[in-house]
């Protein structure tokens, strides 16, 4: 099977309307095969804490486990 890189690059963000510790960010992201073939394209919004949220509750995300690469 072929190895998909992917890029994604914020396209913009903005304080949620309802929701004053939230944002939304606006991404795109692209999908290249191994020989840098662009195989997939897709946008998104993705609704994420904002910076003074994540200082008030002590950090990025207390108690979530470091995540390892596999084969590292």
């Amino acid at each position: 099977g072929d190895t998909v890189y992917g890029q994604t690059t914020v396209l913009d963000k903005w304080p949620s309307k309802s929701k004053n510790d939230r944002g939304i960010v606006h991404v795109e992201t692209k999908g290249y095969k191994q020989d840098g073939t662009l195989v997939c394209v897709f946008r998104r919004k993705v609704m994420v804490p904002t910076e003074t949220y994540t200082k008030e509750r002590g950090g990025e995300q207390p108690g979530r486990p470091e995540l390892k690469e596999q084969g590292k």
